[in-house]
């Protein structure tokens, strides 16, 4: 009983040591030393990039990291640029959408009536 209990816990180590650190943030577009001092990082774009795996459960849950790294790189929306594929990675080009851009389609709208 507790050499099965080991054995799952050495595996659950070994499969959380596979997934983690295989998505990642590669290129923010601009060195932070040689943007404006009023530089908005809304307007930001990068690469982000994950390995790629044989195994599709693999594949997508390390897509949805990316897409998570890339929301916190972005502080909220952002919109997918392309993606291209060199075997080994996957690779996404992304933008960071301006927060007037990313709020709700629910807003208010300047010029249309409001009803009381």
């Amino acid at each position: 009983m507790m050499k099965n209990m080991k054995i799952v816990m050495i595996a659950a180590v070994m499969a959380a040591g596979f997934l983690a650190g295989c998505s990642s943030i590669d290129e923010p577009v601009g060195e932070q030393t040689y943007r404006p001092a009023k530089f908005d990082e809304s307007f930001a774009q990068g690469q982000a990039s994950y390995t790629s795996s044989v195994f599709s459960i693999l594949e997508r849950q390390r897509r949805v990291d990316t897409y998570k790294k890339i929301y916190d790189f972005c502080s909220g929306r952002y919109q997918t640029l392309g993606e291209s594929n060199d075997g080994e990675k996957v690779h996404i080009s992304f933008a960071c959408l301006p927060k007037t851009l990313a709020q709700s389609n629910y807003s208010a709208q300047p010029g249309l009536p409001t009803h009381y």
